[in-house]
């Protein structure tokens, strides 16, 4: 594997001054008139300065560990000093300046950052290296002392205790982005008290890096899912930004294979509806993901934004909420550095309708009948493995849009708190055969699209690809589903009438198969001769199957849970057709899903 650039010991003899970490004293003072001039920076000042001076008058951030650890405490604090910081910087008012010292001075006092669980440690450190960095000149030798103290001591250092049972220093997932990410940062901000263990803190994170950036490759999809793709891009590109402020070099991490192709990503993974194919342990929304801003001004494409811009004016800020997974918007004030008001209006060439990404983990397709066009149709298929980072067992499986409704639903994660708390702590990211991972309602088979024999797991070291067809694509499941079928794959095919066919062809192994297909709703459902009718939102669609055999056909109640780690499903229905084949035959099953326009 490839490794990123290292840094020469030289390197480190010429750092430059203070404000070093994404701004410059120089770029501070153009942000100042960008404000002025530029309206989109107008309305990110705007927001960021609303939300410090809503915190003028709320106390610190209280580190209570409400069953998700210290990790919406330590983001809360994050943002806040972000915020108030930036708001000091750009308008010389002393209360920003207070108010920011009041959260810092609190976060310092904590006997630990919580380093049992790393991710809180690593939010806390890029929050409290920003702050001591931006506000480094008004700031008083003492404060600065005592907050560099805390970075190295709580941070720098507890990041070196015991390596060997921290997976994230030689992981694959998004905590070894945020890990790393927020220790170099926070390694730069005290690089003059400690520049031996400043100068470790760098080179373990480039030794490391490589093996996460893989999971870009090679077309830019993220194998944890759209979600959790702004939360590890983030801290990537800030880990980037910053040694690229100090060093004049990103080492070269941007250039990893598929990196700068993944802005377009989460674009291709947002359905007509503006919602997200969420599948895994994804949410099904993004608000405003300041990283974004950053990728225009990399690739010189201002409409990576539009999204962002247009969320702007309706932006709910976590940063006073107790929220326990934080806003990506605690990030904002990046955002407002990364603004580039040169960048032309002009739209990047128009994206494909079909994309899928080949090879990594967890290859992926979308389909598409049309851009901005809320009622058009949209599938989101998912291939891959189930042994993967947040992964869940839905190999095959797929969500359905057309005329603004989600016919077909992915549930996404489960509540990770409510999860623990009720039996599931020790299995909850646990992605071996026999995890009870599986057990839980939205991770397991039972709540996914899927082809199913004699009602067996998917075999969870295996993995299935994706390849393009003329009108669609092809997911090979043979390896999934090996001891209990020959053979199988599933074809799925946009038609020219705005419909979908999903065709499953297979060969049953010695023995009888006992298939299921499976289809997740929110819709109401009634059976039909061959097939089913969905309503929902006043929009219909029909959903006709012919099959090598003969077929039965329910509609079963999935609301309620199965276990007290389950949360409900308002509203939920699975469909399900099933059918046997002979031993040793072939059989097939052909769906057709149509929107009835009335």
């Amino acid at each position: 594997m490839a490794g990123a650039q290292s840094l020469s010991t030289e390197a480190w003899d010429s750092l430059p001054e203070y404000p070093r970490l994404f701004a410059k004293a120089a770029q501070w003072k153009v942000l100042k008139q960008q404000i002025k001039n530029d309206e989109i920076s107008k309305s990110i000042f705007s927001v960021v300065r609303d939300t410090a001076v809503k915190l003028l008058d709320q106390p610190p951030v209280e580190y209570v560990d409400k069953g998700a650890f210290w990790h919406g405490p330590m983001r809360q604090a994050q943002g806040r000093i972000l915020s108030l910081a930036m708001m000091f910087r750009l308008t010389g008012e002393q209360r920003f300046l207070v108010r920011a010292k009041l959260e810092m001075q609190t976060m310092a006092e904590l006997p630990n950052w919580y380093p049992q669980h790393f991710l809180d440690t690593a939010e806390g450190a890029l929050g409290m290296a920003v702050g001591s960095d931006w506000l480094h000149d008004a700031l008083t030798t003492e404060e600065r002392a005592r907050f560099e103290d805390a970075l190295i001591e709580k941070a720098l250092r507890a990041s070196l205790e015991d390596e060997a049972g921290k997976n994230w220093i030689a992981g694959n997932n998004n905590w070894t982005a945020v890990c790393h990410g927020g220790l170099v940062v926070a390694a730069l901000a005290v690089a003059e008290r400690e520049p031996a263990l400043a100068e470790q803190i760098v080179n373990r994170a480039l030794k490391n890096m490589p093996r996460y950036a893989a999971l870009y490759a090679p077309a830019g999809a993220y194998s944890e899912g759209p979600d959790y793709w702004a939360y590890g891009t983030t801290f990537y590109a800030l880990m980037a930004e910053a040694l690229r402020m100090n060093f004049g070099t990103t080492c070269d991490l941007e250039r990893a294979p598929g990196f700068l192709r993944t802005a377009d990503y989460t674009l291709q993974m947002t359905a007509p509806s503006g919602l997200l194919y969420n599948f895994a342990d994804n949410g099904s929304t993004l608000g405003i993901e300041p990283i974004m801003f950053w990728f225009a001004r990399e690739l010189r494409r201002d409409d990576l934004i539009r999204r962002e811009v247009a969320n702007l004016s309706t932006l709910t800020n976590a940063l006073t909420s107790g929220n326990p997974r934080g806003d990506a918007s605690r990030m904002l004030p990046l955002a407002l550095l990364w603004r580039d008001p040169s960048l032309t209006t002009m739209s990047a060439s128009s994206p494909p309708l079909k994309w899928w990404s080949e090879g990594g983990t967890q290859p992926q397709a979308v389909m598409r009948s049309a851009w901005n066009d809320p009622r058009a149709i949209f599938i989101g298929i998912k291939a891959g493995k189930v042994d993967d980072s947040h992964a869940h067992m839905d190999i095959g499986s797929f969500i359905l849009e057309a005329n603004g409704v989600r016919w077909a639903v992915d549930l996404g994660r489960e509540s990770y708190p409510h999860a623990r708390a009720n039996g599931m702590a020790a299995d909850l990211f646990k992605t071996t055969q026999d995890s009870k991972r599986w057990s839980i309602f939205r991770c397991g088979p039972d709540s996914h699209n899927l082809l199913r024999f004699n009602n067996a797991s998917q075999h969870v070291d295996a993995k299935a690809d994706i390849r393009r067809m003329n009108n669609g694509f092809i997911v090979d499941l043979t390896p999934v589903v090996r001891d209990q079928a020959t053979g199988a794959q599933r074809q799925f095919t946009l038609n020219p009438d705005r419909g979908i066919t999903i065709r499953d062809e297979w060969k049953a192994n010695d023995k009888v198969a006992e298939v299921t297909w499976q289809w997740l709703t929110q819709a109401t459902a009634t059976k039909t001769n061959d097939g089913f009718l969905l309503k929902q939102s006043g929009e219909t669609l029909s959903i006709h199957a012919t099959a090598s055999s003969a077929l039965t056909f329910t509609v079963d109640d999935a609301s309620q849970p199965k276990n007290k780690f389950d949360s409900p499903n308002p509203g939920l229905t699975r469909l399900t057709i099933r059918m046997q084949t002979a031993a040793l035959a072939d059989g097939h099953l052909t769906v057709a899903a149509t929107p009835i326009n009335l």
